[in-house]
């Protein structure tokens, strides 16, 4: 059975797949673009490095029908699949696409009408037939273009719904992207203030540390520093401490 992978966010597309009997997924991971048969894309740069592996429909632009035709040709020319049938229209749904049943009713209608006008007329058998078989054939060729219009106007109505639903969830998308990165920003602009405040009491603590060595050394400025081998300390006859170094006591 053939594989059909469709991007984020064309979930439609995968729906319609489904609908006509498709195996279809959405790719969850463009590293598995190479497991399926078709991958439908937004754009197909998006999927660079398989386009020699891989068959890519591009979804941008594009309306639901033309997109779903485009799969099953690259099928066929795989000869995965045999021509398929044309992709049918839901009528009867909230869109609008019960238009195509009341047009071929009301054409049913119309040509029900006129054979009854034509055989109610005074003419003759075999000229009546050849009326009848004439209107006929032109009522059976209106309501053959009626009913096809009818299908187009459904697809073209059933395709803008669901690009206005993948456009809503794509400004979705967008939105969320555009509020993740406003809170990034927010988080590294908190972080900078962070780590200048610290900057800041750094630069004060060092100048802290200058002043004070600056005034340390001002008040030691008038002090005599004499260095002493070995020394002893004791107390004179008037009980002052005094200090003195071991070389002198013995020089006495």
């Amino acid at each position: 059975m053939v594989k059909i992978a469709v991007e984020h966010p064309f979930t439609s597309v995968r729906d319609a797949l489904v609908q006509k009997g498709y195996r279809a997924e959405m790719l969850e991971k463009k590293t598995d673009a190479t497991d399926y048969d078709v991958v439908v894309v937004r754009d197909q740069e998006d999927l660079t490095d398989f386009h020699m592996s891989v068959s890519l429909v591009e979804a941008r632009g594009r309306t639901l029908f033309e997109i779903v035709e485009e799969v099953e040709e690259r099928l066929v020319r795989q000869g995965k699949i045999q021509s398929p049938a044309p992709m049918a229209p839901e009528y009867g749904s909230e869109s609008g696409g019960g238009g195509g049943s009341f047009v071929a009713g009301a054409v049913t209608g119309a040509l029900i009408g006129a054979a009854a006008g034509l055989l109610l007329a005074p003419k003759s058998g075999k000229e009546l037939q050849e009326q009848v078989k004439a209107k006929t054939s032109d009522s059976s060729e209106k309501m053959n273009s009626s009913i096809e219009q009818a299908k187009v106007k459904a697809d073209e109505l059933k395709a803008k719904r669901e690009e206005k639903k993948e456009e809503k969830e794509l400004k979705k998308q967008e939105k969320a992207i555009e509020k993740e990165a406003k809170q990034q920003e927010k988080a590294e602009e908190k972080e900078e203030k962070k780590e200048e405040k610290a900057q800041k009491e750094h630069d004060k603590a060092e100048k802290k540390v200058e002043k004070e060595i600056k005034k340390a050394e001002k008040d030691a400025g008038g002090v005599d520093v004499v260095e002493f081998g070995e020394s002893s300390i004791g107390k004179n006859s008037d009980g002052e401490i005094k200090v003195e170094p071991t070389d002198a006591k013995k020089n006495n």
